[in-house]
C-alpha cells in the first residue's frame, strides 16, 4: 500500500521544490557566484529563515532537484507491485521520473550542466550523489529483504543505477542537437542490463538472510533451477565449493553456513536446532525461488534435509539425504548414542582434536589428509580455520543431539517420491550410512551409491557432480 502524505508534508515538499527550482533558475540567470540566498527565498515567495530551515547553503538548494528526483524514484520502487521482479521494477520507477519525451528547454539543460559540471558545486554534488545512492539502496534493500548493513548488494545495485543515470544525464545535456531525456535514460538502463561478458558461473556471490534468532550467510553460483546444498558437521558453505563449481553451469547453486557456524551467528542459546535448521532451509528457499527446489544435504545436513522434506514438502522437488547419522532408526542405536556421549566427554577432557580422531575411527570414517595451514592457498586456509573453530560448537550442540533426532516416517512416506537416500560407495558400511539402509526398507526406497565416501562431494567432485546432474531433472527456467 502506498504511503499517503498529509497536507502539511505536501506543503513542505512543495516549498522545498520551489526553493530548489528557484535556486537553479537564478544560478543560470545571474551566475552561480552572484545569486544570493535572499534572492532565492524571494523568488520562491518565502523568508530567508524558511530557506535556512530547508537548506544549509545555496549550493545544497541548487543540487536538491537531483536528490529529490532520486528519492521519488526510491519511493516509486517501493510502490511497484510485490510480484514484479527487481530489475523491471527499478526500470519502471526510474523511467516514471523521466516521462517527458519532448526536447528540453535550453535553460533547463544549462541548469543541469551547471549542477554536474560547475567546480564550485562539485563538493555539494558529490554529497548529493551519496544521498541519492543511499536512498536507492534503502529501497532496494527493503524490496529484496536484505540487510543494508550486512549485505553489499543493495548499495552495489544503487551505485550502478546512479552511475548509469549520471552518464545518461551527461550525454543528454551535451547532445547537439538537443534530444529528449527519456530515450537516453532508457538506453542507459538497457546498457546496464547488458554489461559485456557473462559473470563467471563458478564464482560465488555472497549474501545474508535474517531469520528468527540468526543471520544466515549464503553463496550463490550459476543460473537455472535452484539447488540448495546443506552442509553437515562442523563444515560450512565452502565445503561444497568443488561440487558447486561443477553444477553451476546448469543450476543456481546455493550453499550456506548453518546457524551457529562460521559466518552465520545466532542470538541466544542454540535450542531446537534441527527444527530451526529445517526452518532456515525453508526460509532460504522461500527467499530465493518460487518453484520447488532441489536439495542435497550431507551428514547432519542430510538430517536437516529430512526435516525440511517432512515439514515443507511443497518447497522441494527432489531431496537427496546423503548419509544422515540417525542412531534412532538403528537396532543398535543405543550403542552409538553411548559412543557419541563418550566422544563428547573426551572432547571436554582431552580437547576437540583428540575427540575428532576417536570419533572418525569409531564411526568408520577416513578423514582426508590436509597439508599444514601455512601451505594452503588463502581461501583453503580460511576455510580450514573456520572449520576448526566450528568444532567446539559442533561437539557441544550437534554431536549428540542430531543422531537422537527421530524422523517423521509418516511425513517422509507421504513425500517419498521426492526422496533419494544416498551413501558413499567407499563408506556404505560406516555408521553414518547405515541409517539409510533402514530408512530404505521402511519407506520402500532404494539406496543410491555416490562416488567417494562420507565427503565424496569433496574428494570425488567430478564423478559426484556427474551422478547428481544425471539424477536431477533439467528445467529450462531460472528459479532464483
Amino acid at each position: 500500500m502506498a504511503f499517503v502524505l498529509g497536507l502539511r508534508e505536501r506543503k513542505k515538499m512543495a516549498t522545498r521544490e520551489a526553493l530548489g527550482f528557484a535556486a537553479l533558475r537564478l544560478a543560470v540567470e545571474l551566475g552561480l557566484e552572484d545569486v544570493l540566498v535572499e534572492d532565492i527565498a524571494t523568488a520562491a515567495g518565502v523568508s530567508t529563515r524558511t530557506f535556512n530551515n530547508y537548506f544549509a547553503s545555496k549550493y545544497e538548494a541548487i543540487c536538491a532537484i537531483a536528490v529529490d528526483r532520486a528519492r521519488r524514484i526510491a519511493d516509486g520502487l517501493r510502490e511497484r507491485p510485490s510480484t514484479e521482479s527487481l530489475w523491471p521494477a527499478i526500470i519502471h520507477a526510474v523511467l516514471t521520473e523521466f516521462r517527458d519525451a519532448e526536447t528540453p528547454d535550453p535553460a533547463w539543460t544549462k541548469g543541469v550542466r551547471l549542477i554536474t559540471g560547475a567546480p564550485a558545486l562539485q563538493g555539494e554534488y558529490l554529497k548529493a550523489q551519496n544521498v541519492i545512492q543511499e536512498a536507492l539502496a534503502e529501497a532496494i534493500a527493503e524490496r529484496t529483504d536484505r540487510d543494508l548493513d550486512a549485505d553489499m548488494f543493495p548499495r552495489i545495485m544503487a551505485g550502478a543505477i546512479s552511475a548509469a543515470l549520471h552518464v545518461a544525464i551527461t550525454r543528454w545535456v551535451d547532445a547537439d542537437p538537443p534530444v529528449a531525456a527519456l530515450p537516453v535514460i532508457r538506453e542507459a538502463l538497457q546498457q546496464l542490463s547488458l554489461l559485456p561478458g557473462a559473470f563467471p558461473m563458478d564464482i560465488p556471490t555472497n549474501h545474508t538472510l535474517a531469520v528468527p534468532g540468526a543471520n544466515l550467510y549464503y553463496e550463490i553460483r550459476g543460473a537455472g533451477p535452484l539447488l540448495l546444498l546443506i552442509p553437515g558437521g562442523n563444515g560450512d558453505a565452502s565445503i561444497f565449493d568443488a561440487l558447486a563449481e561443477r553444477m553451476a553451469d546448469r543450476y543456481t547453486v546455493v550453499s550456506y553456513d548453518r546457524r551457529g557456524f562460521s559466518r552465520s551467528p545466532i542470538d541466544g542459546s542454540p535450542a531446537s536446532r534441527v527444527a530451526n535448521d529445517g526452518a532456515d532451509a525453508a526460509a532460504l528457499l522461500r527467499h530465493l525461488t518460487d518453484r520447488p527446489a532441489y536439495v542435497l544435504g550431507s551428514s547432519s545436513g542430510a538430517i536437516v534435509a529430512l526435516e525440511l522434506l517432512s515439514t515443507h514438502p511443497e518447497l522441494t522437488d527432489t531431496v537427496i539425504a546423503h548419509e544422515p547419522p540417525l542412531a534412532t532408526v538403528l537396532p543398535d542405536g543405543d550403542k552409538w548414542l553411548a559412543f557419541l556421549d563418550d566422544i563428547h566427554e573426551k572432547s571436554n577432557s582431552e580437547g576437540t582434536l583428540a575427540a575428532m580422531g576417536a570419533f572418525a575411527a569409531g564411526v568408520g570414517l577416513r578423514m582426508p589428509e590436509r597439508p599444514p595451514v601455512e601451505d594452503l592457498p588463502p581461501d583453503a586456509a580460511a576455510m580450514t580455520a573456520r572449520i576448526q573453530q566450528n568444532l567446539q560448537f559442533w561437539m557441544e550442540h550437534e554431536l549428540r543431539q542430531y543422531p537422537r533426532y527421530t524422523p517423521d516416517l509418516m511425513a517422509l512416506r507421504a513425500a517419498s517420491a521426492k526422496l533419494v537416500l544416498a551413501v558413499g560407495h567407499d563408506s556404505k558400511d560406516s555408521f553414518p550410512a547405515q541409517p539409510n539402509a533402514v530408512l530404505a526398507q521402511q519407506l520402500e526406497l532404494d539406496v543410491v551409491e555416490f562416488a567417494g565416501n562420507h565427503v565424496g562431494y569433496l574428494i570425488a567432485a567430478d564423478e559426484f557432480a556427474a551422478q547428481l546432474a544425471a539424477m536431477l531433472p533439467r528445467r529450462t527456467e531460472a528459479t532464483a
